[in-house]
């Protein structure tokens, strides 16, 4: 697929990027630098795949006389599964750079630090972990970085959000077509069944692509989504 071949070209690049940043770079800046550009090709992987396939299946079935609701779990399921497949690509390709000792690293250079600096939040900390020194440098890769972890942050807060009202949608459209005559249980019973099947599809979702984000201490999408909301409360 076209989007699978310009997410290799993207991995390819940011290898590219990483043995360039290594030459004339200081060692803070250089790692900082690393975990901006593998940690937004890993969160490119684990989520631009996934929604490409489901929008473009999504709009094909909805077009002429092909709603049928096989269409719409055949386009899951194949969502589904590029979304594995690029993941599961993905994390490999970063335990074979982990393996070989990419550049004379060592070896889980890249899982472990690198993907440890892209989610540690602040810039005291990201310096302190990268052993920055806080130079001109240091603090433009780190701008770099931190507008990437904004955005995943957000979208990480943002994402069981619009699965709710995105399933709130679907069960309201679902009890207006219901040949029976619709009242408030019908459609309380219908947004409820959307629910539990969208937040499940969002489980799946998530663990897959925590494959491909590397969350230290064996964290998950899931846990980082209350750990931000717990933040959220807690201020």
């Amino acid at each position: 697929m076209k989007i699978l071949k310009i997410l290799s070209l993207i991995f390819l690049s940011s290898i590219y990027i990483f043995a360039d940043d290594a030459i004339g770079s200081s060692a803070g800046t250089q790692l900082i630098a690393t975990a901006f550009t593998f940690g937004t090709a890993g969160f490119a992987f684990a989520t631009l795949p996934f929604l490409f396939v489901l929008v473009n299946g999504m709009i094909k079935a909805n077009s002429g006389h092909n709603a049928h609701s096989s269409n719409f779990t055949g386009v899951i399921s194949f969502a589904f599964l590029v979304h594995l497949c690029s993941c599961v690509f993905f994390m490999i390709a970063i335990k074979l750079l982990d393996i070989l000792g990419a550049l004379g690293k060592g070896t889980d250079y890249f899982s472990n630090k690198v993907f440890t600096l892209f989610w540690t939040r602040g810039e005291s900390a990201v310096f302190s972990l990268a052993g920055a020194s806080g130079s001109v440098e240091d603090r433009g890769a780190y701008l770099q970085l931190f507008v990437v972890q904004t955005i995943v942050d957000w979208v990480i807060i943002l994402m069981p959000i619009v699965v709710f009202f995105t399933a709130f949608a679907y069960g309201m459209a679902g009890a207006k077509k219901d040949q029976m005559h619709t009242n408030v249980l019908q459609i309380i019973t219908w947004c409820a069944i959307a629910n539990i099947m969208g937040y499940f599809a969002y489980f799946l979702w998530s663990n897959i692509a925590s494959l491909a984000l590397f969350i230290p201490n064996g964290g998950t999408i899931i846990s980082k989504t209350l750990e931000l909301y717990t933040e959220i409360m807690g201020k």
